[in-house]
């Protein structure tokens, strides 16, 4: 689930050079970043990974291994 994650969030980021985003890349801090991006980043997880995450906990996310922290959750 992991790599999975990281190539969503490679899709996503595409001005972010893609050895930057690993699973401790605080990914708001990104200039790329915004709100438009983060309901493409929620809709990828969705469809790509076949799982729901939640918006509240998503929103406080700060790192990409705490959005995979809220898919295990799941």
């Amino acid at each position: 689930m992991e790599q999975k994650l990281l190539e969503v969030f490679r899709s996503v980021f595409t001005e972010v050079d893609p050895s930057e985003i690993t699973l401790d890349s605080e990914f708001r801090e990104w200039d790329q970043y915004s709100s438009l991006t983060q309901v493409e980043l929620i809709d990828a997880i969705t469809s790509q990974l076949g799982v729901k995450i939640k918006l509240r906990p998503f929103i406080k996310a700060e790192t990409i291994g705490d959005v995979l922290d809220i898919i295990n959750e799941e």
